[in-house]
């Protein structure tokens, strides 16, 4: 058995600086990955990075589809989706070779494509891509092996040719007629995405409301904007069956008993993930799971054994990119650092990249009432945000919660074409105790979509 001081399953944004920092730091460093391929996790191959690129053409696209409004004529407007899918490939393989290039010249870190699996508390047994077998251990573990997305049980679904969100990046052409299962975060970029493109997108959601963990207002704002793009919802609505016929798809959908089919070219189903922990052999490590599958950890992020800690998606906390890269830092300053930094009450900001954005940090409306808080609820329409007229570009709702007392701000979703950066600001006034009396008085540049922060925080009656 060979020895080192770490072990990183996986290879994502949390293993990445991690693995650099260990090894800076001198300790003996072996990071595994299954492949190539695979190497720098969902969000490099298959999730931020491809998915985000091709939703900045889909944008562009669209710009010059609306550009009359401007006074711009534009005739001729074709889609070379080859060269937009050779655009977001490129992307991806440059920051793939900058990474293989970084790890390479790490001291002390080894980088070993294969499969791992533990075969006792502090060791992994890697079979690699020749077939050979070797087994390691170390003093510290750490899991960053991520999740996969999850497949719902639909009748008929054998039978026919069906796409998750990693799949159909790969698609050669637009699909003609495009049925999403999910009106989730994933299922509305995707579909707002391939509309653009040329795509007819009708979304199936089992919910009253997409993105069923927002507050109503703010789904049913981004709802009609996308339904004023030609988007399609069924809500309220279960998949009961689906049928293929060449090159169709036939779905039968079911909503307060009564049926309906609908019939598309393609089918796309993300309805959620799941984790890969159940490939790692947790059981030989004694490492405990929880109902759904995924690795349990404390507000240390170590497991119920000493010296082996979960990060990113595998430990069932929010399934976000820049969360596994806050799990880095937390294991990094509490290892190396001897600091005593928990994850417990950290701040969960996120942006969904439709157009327009929806930014989120903090609480929602429901969660402050839920919790029992006594809030003032602030809200301005799009058309209040004068930086969106002057650009001509569809905005949605900012909503805010404050709390009465204090004027503490404890949660904003921004439903805006820069919404992320919005919220991010909102963000930075959280983290630094600016209560929403001094937001509503605060210079901001004109005309901005930033400056609208002095408008929804205006709103606030102490």
């Amino acid at each position: 058995m060979i020895k080192k001081d770490a072990i990183i399953i996986g290879s994502g944004q949390a293993a990445k600086p991690l693995s650099q920092k260990l090894s800076k730091a001198g300790w003996k460093t072996l990071m595994i990955e299954k492949s190539e391929a695979d190497l720098g996790g969902v969000c490099l191959n298959v999730g931020c990075t491809p998915t985000k690129t091709l939703i900045a053409s889909a944008k562009t696209m669209q710009a010059v589809k609306t550009a009359e409004k401007h006074g711009i004529k534009v005739s001729g407007l074709a889609l070379d989706f080859s060269i937009a899918q050779k655009r977001k490939d490129q992307i991806v393989a440059d920051s793939k070779t900058g990474l293989i290039e970084r790890t390479e010249k790490a001291e002390n870190l080894e980088l070993i494509y294969g499969t791992a699996s533990f075969s006792g508390e502090k060791s992994v047994l890697i079979k690699k891509q020749n077939g050979e077998e070797e087994e390691y251990t170390a003093p510290y573990i750490f899991i960053n092996a991520g999740s996969r997305p999850a497949v719902p049980k639909i009748k008929g679904l054998e039978n026919v040719k069906w796409y998750d969100s990693t799949g159909i990046l790969g698609l050669e052409e637009v699909p003609e007629k495009l049925i999403i299962v999910g009106a989730g975060y994933i299922g509305l970029e995707l579909g707002q995405m391939y509309q653009r493109f040329g795509s007819q997108v009708t979304l199936i959601e089992t919910s009253g409301q997409i993105m069923s963990r927002e507050d109503a207002d703010i789904a049913e704002s981004l709802q009609q904007l996308l339904e004023d793009e030609g988007l399609q919802f069924h809500l309220n609505s279960s998949v009961e069956k689906v049928e293929g016929a060449e090159k169709e798809i036939k779905v039968t959908v079911e909503k307060d008993g009564q049926k309906e089919t609908l019939t598309g070219t393609h089918l796309l189903l993300v309805t959620g993930r799941e984790s890969n922990a159940d490939g790692l052999n947790t059981e030989k490590a004694g490492i405990k799971l929880d109902k759904k599958g995924y690795i349990e950890v404390n507000d240390h992020l170590e497991t119920n054994i000493k010296g082996v800690f979960a990060l990113g998606d595998i430990n069932g906390g929010p399934q976000f990119t820049h969360i596994a890269y806050n799990d880095f830092v937390t294991l990094y300053k509490n290892i190396i650092e001897k600091k005593d930094i928990s994850t417990k009450d950290r701040m969960i900001p996120y942006t969904m990249f439709t157009d327009p954005q929806l930014g989120r940090i903090g609480l929602t409306e429901k969660e402050a009432r839920e919790k029992g808080l006594n809030v003032s609820i602030l809200t301005i329409p799009g058309k209040r945000i004068t930086r969106g007229l002057e650009t001509g570009s569809p905005q949605g709702l900012w909503k805010a919660v404050v709390e009465k007392e204090t004027g503490k701000i404890l949660g904003a979703a921004i439903v805006c074409t820069e919404g992320g950066e919005i919220a991010t600001v909102v963000q930075m006034a959280m983290e630094g105790g600016i209560p929403a009396q001094h937001l509503a008085q605060a210079i901001f540049s004109h005309p901005t979509y930033s400056e609208s922060l002095n408008t929804l925080f205006s709103e606030f009656e102490e």
